[in-house]
């Protein structure tokens, strides 16, 4: 099972290889030095850079207000700072396109995807202030250094990890984001990609453009995880938390917070419910509701087989450690840097060529999703998987129980937090997911995300509105769920406050 797994999320890679060294050498040498191949490069760069940096300051700032700060409101605003992440990217740029119908550019995709992706370094950065001690900033104000001071020598040291891989998904995410870029039109090799494929029909250019892709996002990570090197984020279990007085910034800092909430939050879902109650008379509801059907459908499905499958790519990995389950990790994190576009653009190619029996299915849809999920499904079910001993399994051999019953028994409910984890995360992922199912979805089945996008390209926006928000109110449920996990995760330091 865990062999089929990786062979799965290795097929887009595979034949993307295959696909574009076939039509020659020469051609693809060619199309990589095309000028148009290199503006869309210095463009998805621009966008990936501005978009990691503005990242990392908006959510650095979020997470130390809500965790270092004695701001009125922290905990209202640590709250509001997550709840972006269940408002598809797609859909902030329509909400804000029906706004203001000249919102496009560059401008407005570094707006939505900061906004967007925020997020991911708040959660991150919070995490490592909350586990970081503060008696070490205690000792520093002790010897004469300002509240400044000690940020800068102190805390930020102990927090530029977490920054730092916030700002990574943050790229990550910008450089496989096509809906987004797509309504506001602004040009990255995931918009070029799909014209590629779905306007001019020529696949030799949409998987060149795929593969530089892949390279380039490969080549984000290589070049972040030497920056990095092998200094490990900080595990120090936090004993104390002082919070610090933001007196005379207190009113400031609190319009500032309101006004970043008021741009990912207030504005989409304000604009949402507003055209979907122009819209509210000429709403067909059988056709929104088999929408929502399918989403949440192909969502579970994905979500359930996918932390199935992570599960046994995990126990060999992490239980077994040999140099085969070596071999399995690494070739699963090499699709993690496989945008979603490209997966379902490898796998049209991969059913019409190989397996055309898979073509326009639901199997091929949750195919790729797997292929794009699997990576981050098995971060979280290895992590608990990796803090249990061995010895549990010794010591129940020697209580008379067999290797499956082990499994069943033990090492399973050790697991249970991190494939519930993976398994909402997924859930969640597939319900925000556009490219993949767009490209790959069969014939006459529309989900919620898919339905927004058919409409919007026409600017049917009172039409599109019951979609838009109908998912952003789905997406909240598995959001809230992982929030609460991560918050009740963190409740023996929090407690700390009440010391």
């Amino acid at each position: 099972m865990a062999v089929s797994a990786v062979l799965l999320s290795l097929i887009p890679f595979g034949y993307l290889l295959v696909r574009v060294f076939g039509a020659g050498f020469e051609s693809f040498v060619a199309l990589v030095l095309d000028s148009r191949t290199l503006e869309l490069l210095v463009s998805s760069l621009l966008l990936a850079i501005a978009v990691s940096l503005s990242a990392m300051v908006i959510g650095t700032f979020q997470a130390w207000i809500a965790v270092r700060s004695n701001l009125p409101g922290r905990k209202v605003f640590a709250v509001l700072a997550a709840l972006p992440l269940a408002i598809p990217s797609y859909v902030a740029a329509y909400s804000w396109v029906a706004v203001i119908p000249g919102f496009s550019g560059f401008f407005a995709a570094w707006l939505l995807l900061t906004v967007g992706t925020a997020p991911l370094v708040y959660l991150s950065v919070s995490a490592a202030l909350a586990r970081f001690d503060s008696a070490t900033e205690e000792v520093a104000s002790s010897l004469g250094a300002g509240k400044f001071a000690v940020l800068r020598k102190v805390t930020w040291p102990n927090i530029k990890g977490a920054t730092g891989s916030g700002g990574l998904l943050s790229a990550l995410y910008v450089l496989s984001d096509f809906g987004a870029v797509s309504i506001v039109r602004y040009d990255t090799f995931t918009r070029a990609i799909y014209n590629a494929y779905r306007a001019s029909f020529d696949r030799n250019l949409a998987a060149t453009l795929a593969l530089i892709l892949v390279a380039v996002t490969i080549l984000v990570l290589v070049v972040e995880s030497k920056s990095r090197g092998n200094k490990p984020i900080g595990t120090v279990i936090a004993n104390r938390l002082n919070r610090v007085d933001l007196f005379p910034w207190k009113i400031p800092l609190f319009a500032l917070l309101a006004g970043i909430a008021s741009v990912g939050l207030v504005i989409p879902i304000a604009s949402l419910t507003r055209w979907s109650i122009i819209g509210l008379p000429e709403t067909n509801w059988q056709e929104v509701f088999e929408a929502l059907f399918s989403s949440i459908y192909l969502s579970v499905s994905g979500g359930m087989v996918t932390a199935m499958l992570a599960v046994a790519v995990a126990l060999i990995v992490v239980r077994f450690k040999t140099r085969f389950g070596f071999l399995l990790e690494r070739s699963v994190w090499l699709t993690h840097a496989t945008p979603g576009i490209v997966v379902a653009l490898s796998l049209v190619f991969f059913s019409n060529q190989v397996a055309p029996g898979i073509y326009q299915t639901l199997l091929l849809v949750l195919i790729a999703y797997v292929a794009l999920f699997l990576p981050n499904a098995l971060s979280a079910i290895s992590t608990p998987l990796r803090q249990s001993p061995v010895s549990l399994d010794e010591v129940s051999a020697s209580l008379g129980l067999t290797k499956l019953q082990t499994l069943r028994r033990v090492v399973l409910p050790i697991a249970g937090p991190g494939i519930f984890a993976a398994t909402t995360l997924v859930i969640l992922t597939v319900l925000k997911e556009l490219p993949a199912t767009l490209l790959l979805r069969p014939t006459g089945v529309e989900t919620l995300a898919t339905r927004l996008w058919t409409e919007t390209g026409v600017a049917a926006f009172s039409t599109a509105a019951p979609y838009a928000l109908l998912l952003v109110l789905l997406a909240g449920i598995p959001a809230w769920l992982l929030n609460r996990a991560i918050r009740k995760d963190l409740e023996p330091i929090n407690d700390l406050e009440r010391v």
